[in-house]
């Protein structure tokens, strides 16, 4: 859904009941007139939806948003993307296994190494991990 120049959709009688609906809503309650010429009057209609207090004005907005939908098609910019497989995150960055790193950098994984250790090796790693929380050692 293109804001702009593109005009087309104020040509269907239901979008535009449904425009000067919004616009006499968004005049009572912030004093401010949209005109219909406005290039930016998608953009405008969704700032004051958005900062509405009343249940009126978001419910027309809504109707609105589902018609113009039916009128032009899904926004790309809203299609939901591709559900990704879930990772660890850590203050919002990724979090790699070491398994994940070295194949990242090309080297071959390390796993066959530590089975080789034994249980020794396992032991003492176990014995030097530390469980963090917001750079804290946690304790079990």
């Amino acid at each position: 859904m293109s804001n702009g120049t593109d005009t087309n959709w104020l040509m269907q009688y239901r979008l535009l009941r449904l425009v000067n609906q919004c616009r006499r809503l968004i005049q009572s309650e912030f004093g401010v007139r949209l005109t219909l010429t406005d290039e930016n009057l998608r953009v405008e209609l969704a700032a004051y939806a958005g900062r509405t207090r009343t249940q009126a004005l978001q419910r027309v907005y809504a109707e609105l948003r589902l018609a113009l939908i039916e009128f032009e098609g899904p926004d790309p910019l809203l299609v939901t993307p591709v559900a990704t497989p879930s990772q660890r995150r850590y203050r919002g960055q990724v979090m790699h296994t070491e398994e994940e790193q070295t194949e990242e950098d090309g080297l071959p994984s390390l796993a066959p190494v530590a089975e080789l250790a034994g249980a020794a090796q396992a032991q003492h790693n176990k014995a030097h991990y530390k469980r963090m929380y917001r750079g804290r050692v946690v304790e079990d």
